[in-house]
């Protein structure tokens, strides 16, 4: 009877050890974010997780990325989950010279599927659900890949953040509509760029005097790093928003509303991106989202629409430069009622009484570390 006793005591002890060390595994998470710091969209997908991270964890500690990655995984404390947190094409190159380690959780964050990814695996892979199809499925399934669709790209914005941004630098403080010019998309094979061109800057204009001119508001604009980026479909210009200049695009669509009569600093404000300085873009939706305005963004840009829509009412408007992918983006927005195709405007009582969708980065890290305390 007494070691009937023992057995049952000790066995009594061994479930509670058990249940314990299942409750408390992987207590503590430690993010390594790695990116490339020149590419603001890849960067804010990466942070956009990394950020998310302690909303599902306890406890938790956030580090930046240490440039040796084999040494680095050599002394990873296997009592905690280490999660690396990458994107786009800098790192898919990243995660090919890698080997798959216990208790490091590989995250890539993509905004579309990329050919350089089919030899990936035994990774977790954000992708908007837009971009994927049968085939980007079936790739997964063999190469043990787990796949966490998104509603667009992942960001960082939110109303919070835009409240607590610096506006001084807007003088047009009453403006109620925000535009974002369109760049060049690079396409799913990595090499090929499809181009927001002169004709498409050209036109844009002409519909935006049009615009200004029926309602009387005011503008602000501003362009991103690849409006302008390219000279063709193949070959990037090396100065292209490094040399103080306004890029040639820019240019094109300012000149149509000046020769229109339109003029800066009365009509419109344009703020033009420069590497190495800070983008004027969450300024000028801050000032736009407080008057209860909207933005007008370009259909190639998933990211840019997928801030706006976290913040306000957002119209998109085509053009070239958008592939297959975009088109099924858009049109996946315009059928779920979260976005207006251009020249189609919200009215003032949608801004009152917008809301914004669920957090993807939340939904991703959920599903990512759905086993982590």
């Amino acid at each position: 009877m007494k070691k009937l006793k023992k057995i049952i005591i000790f066995a009594a002890i061994a479930l509670m050890v058990a249940i314990y060390l299942v409750n408390h595994k992987s207590e503590v998470t430690v993010v390594y974010a790695v990116c490339d710091q020149s590419k603001l969209g890849e960067v804010n997908m990466v942070m956009s997780v990394a950020e998310a991270v302690p909303h599902i964890c306890k406890n938790y500690a956030f580090l930046t990325y240490v440039a040796d990655f084999k040494l680095l995984s050599k002394n990873l404390d296997k009592s905690q989950t280490n999660l690396i947190v990458t994107a786009g094409q800098y790192g898919i190159d990243f995660l090919k010279t890698t080997i798959p380690t216990k208790n490091v959780k590989f995250l890539l964050c993509v905004h579309q599927w990329f050919d350089a990814m089919k030899d990936l695996h035994d990774i977790s892979l954000a992708i908007p659900k837009h971009a994927l199809n049968s085939e980007i499925i079936s790739w997964a399934k063999k190469q043990n890949v787990e796949l966490i669709p998104t509603q667009g790209v992942l960001h960082r914005m939110s109303a919070k953040v835009i409240s607590a941004e610096d506006t001084s630098i807007i003088h047009i403080k009453e403006a109620k509509v925000g535009l974002i010019l369109g760049g060049d998309a690079e396409m799913p094979n990595g090499k090929d760029w499809k181009l927001f061109s002169e004709k498409n800057a050209h036109e844009l204009g002409l519909e935006i005097c049009e615009y200004l001119k029926k309602t009387g508001h005011k503008i602000l604009i501003t362009n991103g790093p690849r409006t302008g980026a390219f000279i063709d479909g193949h070959n990037r210009d090396p100065n292209a928003h490094k040399d103080g200049k306004v890029d040639k695009i820019s240019r094109v669509f300012l000149n149509t509303l000046e020769e229109a009569g339109f003029k800066q600093g009365e009509h419109f404000e344009f703020y033009d991106f420069q590497f190495g300085t800070t983008s004027a873009l969450k300024a000028v939706m801050a000032v736009v989202h407080k008057n209860k305005g909207f933005m007008i963004v370009p259909g190639e840009s998933t990211s840019s629409i997928s801030e706006s829509i976290a913040v306000m009412p957002t119209v998109v408007y085509r053009v070239d430069s958008m592939n297959t992918v975009h088109e099924s983006y858009l049109g996946d927005l315009v059928d779920n009622k979260l976005v207006m195709l251009w020249p189609n405007v919200p009215d003032e009582s949608k801004s009152s009484s917008y809301v914004a969708p669920e957090s993807q980065a939340l939904v991703v890290v959920k599903v990512l570390l759905r086993d982590v305390k």
